[in-house]
């Protein structure tokens, strides 16, 4: 059954991995539509209509009642439909039957043949996960954080700029690390040190450098220094030896940005 035509990069391959908070911050703030869906119907393509499917997967019009939604940029019907690729289950269905919950990352799509059915295109080849209570609750609070003003704007594309300096007090001293962002705005990092202290790890989103907070994991400044800090300092900041190993040191408090796949384009 066809209820729409799909352009050809509709058609994505849906990889099956499990993923991390990382994956479903980048899924929900690419996604124009974020909806929980119980599937309707499930109507596999034949090789008639796909005939570019590779052996051992399959290709599916997935039709899905609506549930929630977690985000959208209008009213929503009361079903949705798209189309799924991936690996093939028994008897070389889709692994996913009626019923089945579904969390979904999508963008809208005009000319549907049904207004009580909205098509979608998936944004990546992960924009359709299984639904559980874990996942529902984690991009309920991204998408609510992000909400929040000057949430958005932040991921790190690079360091302009550094200094390091040593406190009056021997064995105190402060880094700051001037960094550039994909919105343009400011983001400073910090590492102070104080004797018996364990050096802290702030970050300002703003030009007032004292209201630097620590930087807590799960969160989209962590996420936007996590994914976005280069491995290494820029070769003009790299030879100061004070500056270079408290950037190490953010770094490895920071922590492993836990993407398992690319983010959505």
């Amino acid at each position: 059954m066809t209820l729409f035509a799909v352009p050809g990069e509709a058609q994505i391959l849906h990889p099956g991995a499990e993923i991390g908070w990382t994956d479903y911050a980048d899924l929900a703030l690419a996604s124009p539509v974020v909806l929980v869906g119980a599937v309707d119907r499930v109507d596999r393509l034949s090789k008639k209509d796909a005939p570019d499917v590779p052996p051992g997967q399959v290709r599916a019009l997935v039709q899905a009642k609506l549930q929630t939604a977690l985000k959208a940029p209008s009213l929503l019907p009361e079903g949705a439909a798209w189309l799924w690729q991936g690996a093939a289950g028994a008897k070389g269905r889709p692994p996913f039957a009626r019923e089945d919950r579904l969390l979904v990352f999508a963008r809208p799509m005009a000319g549907g043949a049904r207004p009580e059915v909205q098509a979608l295109q998936l944004v990546s080849n992960a924009g359709q996960q299984p639904w559980t209570v874990e996942a529902e609750a984690q991009v309920r609070a991204i998408l609510k954080e992000a909400q929040q003003p000057g949430a958005l704007g932040l991921m790190v594309t690079g360091v302009a700029d550094g200094f390091h300096t040593q406190g009056d007090v021997p064995g105190t001293s402060e880094s700051q690390f001037f960094l550039r962002t994909e919105g343009g705005r400011p983001l400073t990092l910090v590492v102070r040190r104080s004797p018996g202290r364990e050096p802290e790890v702030r970050a300002s989103a703003g030009d007032l450098v004292e209201r630097a907070v620590p930087i807590q994991p799960r969160t989209l400044l962590w996420r936007a220094l996590a994914c976005g800090l280069p491995a290494e300092l820029p070769p003009a900041l790299a030879g100061q030896e004070g500056l270079a190993g408290d950037y190490r040191l953010a770094r490895e408090a920071i922590g492993a940005c836990g993407r398992t796949l690319p983010p959505p384009a």
